[in-house]
């Protein structure tokens, strides 16, 4: 009877992924116990169905009248995996949940969900919060666990699956990743199983693109044109193939003007249709703004001709058109920084590492990991689409490509390594595991590490005892904890471990108890609190990192601004000659730039005067809605000023909306945002009580939408 429910639920699989039978991966997973709830670490190349080894798992837990949390790195990949998980399953009956915002909420009504897609931050939110609903998880899936190798998403995850591994030792575990050298560390360390293959259902070739020839290494060799760059060559080639590439290259200025030359090229390659659809989408990208900047413009110019370049400087909005678009396949090529290199699903027969060099500050221009060009290769050749995919590097000299061949093409890849002994990681991480009481002495605080990937690599512990040490000393003295010696025959032999009110709240609100503490501080020390001085203090957090690059024109405006307020500060200027004052310079020009836009500047003008893309902006300006948000639940426990209070209400408010405070009143109705509150306004719609009494035609006329005036009389009555 077992095996029948099992071979149900395997059918049940095939079928909704349209596929015959499984593949070797699978096979061997069934083999080693995925049904039976063995705990397992799959590490095989991108399309070889590791996927589907969550789906099938995450039905048997269903039986089992068990949860599934499936744990991703990006908010676009969970955003990915619920939007297929949904379409497919939900049809058997599963419900199927999205949680990747809000960090703080227990979210009790996931609760009614089986199946529950997260990112890794918003997960351990909801540990911080402990939500009730966590016992009933029954398998925890841990999409692209290589990312623990990530200095930023990386110490979250370890963290967080050691907990799970704690709190749930009955749970099974699936880790997932493309190839892993040191998989059966990862094992150990999960107590899994590790599933290593080189299966991939549509093979991957690799090549160096020289001079005008493209050495393929297991595939007959591709000759080009010599009359072109090797970039227009390759495009062309790949085009004439009825194919589609992705560049990836080190910086967002090499990708646009890639793209734009590439758009000249492959304009010709389209047809009528498609030059339809794209000037269509052309349109929809530029004007993703109220007012288009000068990136949009650029960006749908080359959507017009057949391109995009893709950064984290996009909008959401457009990025997710470019995607859509691209699986269309009306746009041909892409031009990208790493930021595609993750996980989401396109019809990409070609990838090409242009530039294999990254700078990093301090270090100068460094070569990339392998493993990290191989999650870029990993990007081509999907099974739905091609027969084989490609990964191309492009050598400069014939030297170049000796090089890239012994590195990239022949080299192993990196092992994997624990992050958590970061500082910053280690100081946020420990304040939540004291605050959730998995660590009540310092003994249980190490010992709890020593749980982790680092800590089953790692025999000597001093290092991280030390900094513990500190970080303990830090916490109390900001009074986040409290601590009490521990003696035994005349010696101190631990240190009890408690949370404070505020240390608690703290560490639920998500933030890096250092950025707490400035902030406290700060607002305790305000002479003469004013927007700029309040924006600077919040641009000294360690979420506003790294601050934005300084110009000779930013600096005239920048320290224009300081010289006005430098009475006002709520802490010590640094001295011109010492070390922190650019970075100090860079923070205030955060802190100009945010101004300008509550002063209703467009994401143009702060474009044009101080070269932040709207995509950084909007992030940006994300993050600081969530750092006024915690300084007022704060101010509810240190009783700070209600005049501080209740200004950083209306600056909160000013810089989610991007309005003078005037128009605060106006932009809380639905379909009035920044600019529409503006013309209302000016046209001599103050207030509420105006529009109150005016008619519908008379809105209606300024605004130019009978519909939109309507709208607005029907929520004011």
């Amino acid at each position: 009877m077992k095996k029948l429910k099992e071979n149900e639920i395997i059918e049940k699989v095939l079928k909704v992924n349209k596929f015959k039978s499984l593949n070797p991966v699978q096979k061997e997973a069934i083999k080693m116990g995925i049904l039976d709830g063995e705990s397992l670490v799959v590490s095989s190349p991108t399309s070889s169905g590791k996927t589907l080894l969550a789906e099938i798992a995450g039905l048997k837990t269903f039986k089992n009248r068990k949860k599934m949390v499936y744990l991703c790195p990006l908010v676009a990949l969970a955003r990915e995996k619920y939007d297929d998980f949904k379409e497919k399953y939900e049809k058997f009956g599963l419900k199927i949940a999205l949680s990747v915002g809000n960090y703080d909420s227990a979210d009790p009504w996931l609760s009614k969900y089986d199946w529950i897609i997260c990112s890794n931050e918003k997960f351990d939110s909801l540990i911080r919060h402990e939500a009730n609903w966590i016992s009933e998880i029954g398998l925890i899936v841990a999409d692209e666990i290589h990312l623990i190798n990530d200095e930023s998403r990386g110490p979250t995850l370890e963290i967080l699956l050691t907990i799970l591994k704690r709190i749930l030792p009955k749970a099974q575990i699936l880790a997932l990743s493309a190839t892993i050298k040191n998989a059966e560390d990862i094992g150990n360390w999960l107590r899994a199983k590790v599933l290593k293959s080189d299966f991939r259902p549509v093979p991957l070739f690799y090549g160096i693109f020289s001079k005008n020839k493209i050495k393929m290494f297991g595939r007959e060799d591709y000759f080009l044109r010599e009359d072109l760059a090797p970039e227009e060559a390759i495009v062309e080639n790949t085009i004439l193939m009825k194919k589609q590439l992705i560049f990836f290259l080190s910086t967002r200025r090499n990708a646009e003007a890639l793209a734009e030359r590439l758009s000249k090229l492959v304009y010709h390659f389209l047809d009528e249709k498609e030059i339809k659809e794209l000037e269509k989408i052309s349109k929809e990208i530029e004007r993703a703004l109220p007012v288009p900047t000068e990136q949009c413009k650029r960006l749908a110019n080359c959507v017009k001709g057949g391109t995009a370049f893709y950064h984290s400087g996009l909008l959401i909005s457009q990025r997710e058109k470019i995607e859509k678009a691209y699986k269309k396949g009306l746009i041909k090529v892409i031009t990208s920084t790493p930021a595609l290199a993750f996980g989401i699903n396109l019809p990409n027969f070609r990838a090409v590492v242009r530039d294999v060099k990254r700078y990093i500050p301090g270090f100068g221009s460094v070569f990339l990991p392998v493993l990290e060009v191989q999650q870029m290769f990993g990007r081509s050749g999907r099974p739905q689409y091609d027969k084989w995919g490609e990964g191309i590097l492009i050598a400069k000299s014939k030297q170049d490509e000796s090089d890239l061949e012994e590195f990239y093409i022949k080299g192993e890849i990196e092992e994997i390594s624990s992050k958590i002994s970061n500082f910053s990681s280690l100081r946020m991480h420990s304040l939540s595991l004291i605050s959730n009481r998995f660590s009540k002495t310092k003994i249980e605080l190490i010992n709890f590490l020593k749980g982790t990937f680092f800590g089953s690599k790692h025999e000597d512990f001093s290092l991280i005892e030390d900094e513990i040490e500190r970080i303990i000393f830090l916490l109390e003295k900001w009074n986040f904890i409290k601590t009490k010696e521990v003696k035994e025959n005349g010696g101190v032999i631990d240190k009890k471990l408690a949370p404070t009110i505020l240390g608690k709240r703290v560490s639920q609100l998500y933030i890096d108890p250092l950025s707490a503490n400035l902030l406290i501080e700060g607002l305790k020390n305000f002479k003469v609190a004013n927007d700029f001085t309040i924006l600077t203090l919040l641009a000294k957090t360690t979420e506003l990192k790294p601050s934005p690059n300084l110009s000779a024109k930013d600096l005239i405006f920048v320290e224009e601004m300081i010289f006005k307020n430098e009475e006002n500060f709520p802490f010590s200027i640094p001295d011109q000659f010492d070390e922190d004052y650019e970075e100090f310079l860079r923070e205030a020009k955060m802190a100009l730039i945010f101004l300008n836009w509550m002063e209703e500047k467009s994401e143009g003008e702060i474009f044009d005067n101080f070269k932040m893309t709207p995509g950084e902006l909007h992030s940006r300006l994300e993050i600081s809605d969530w750092l006024f948000y915690s300084i007022l639940e704060i101010g509810k426990i240190l009783n700070f000023e209600k005049e501080l209070m209740k200004k950083i209400r209306k600056m909160r408010m000013r810089l989610y909306y991007g309005v003078k405070e005037e128009l605060l009143n106006l932009v809380k109705l639905r379909g009035i945002g920044r600019i529409r509150a503006r013309i209302l306004f000016d046209s001599g719609f103050k207030n509420i009580k105006k529009l109150k009494k005016a008619k519908v035609e008379e809105i209606a006329k300024v605004l130019k939408s009978k519909a939109l005036a309507e709208k607005i009389k029907k929520q004011i009555e």
